[in-house]
């Protein structure tokens, strides 16, 4: 089992699958998504104006576009500091076991 997503994640799964235009349909595979979840979140990021809506199709505004750059940069920052906090108590770990504590 995998884990919950937090709905900024969510958010920015959307807006990936939209970058280039996409329908409901797509969004809703590429996000994996329920229809219900879908609905709800596009009218959140409608409402942010990330997207907007050109025939059956969601695009990107630039708005959306600069929100998941900055989404990207966080993310690819919070992951680094996960792996260096892992290595940390790793080497903490090694280092109770050597001296006996």
């Amino acid at each position: 089992m995998g884990k919950n997503r937090d709905r900024l994640c969510i958010v920015a799964a959307i807006l990936e699958t939209a970058n280039s235009g996409a329908s409901k349909t797509r969004i809703m595979c590429g996000a994996n998504l329920s229809f219900k979840l879908l609905e709800k979140y596009l009218r959140v990021v409608l409402g942010a104006g990330f997207v907007r809506v050109e025939g059956c199709r969601y695009k990107l505004t630039e708005s959306g576009r600069e929100f998941l750059k900055q989404y990207r940069r966080f993310h690819e920052r919070y992951v680094g500091a996960q792996k260096y906090l892992e290595a940390l108590g790793c080497e903490r770990e090694k280092l109770a076991l050597s001296c006996g504590c």
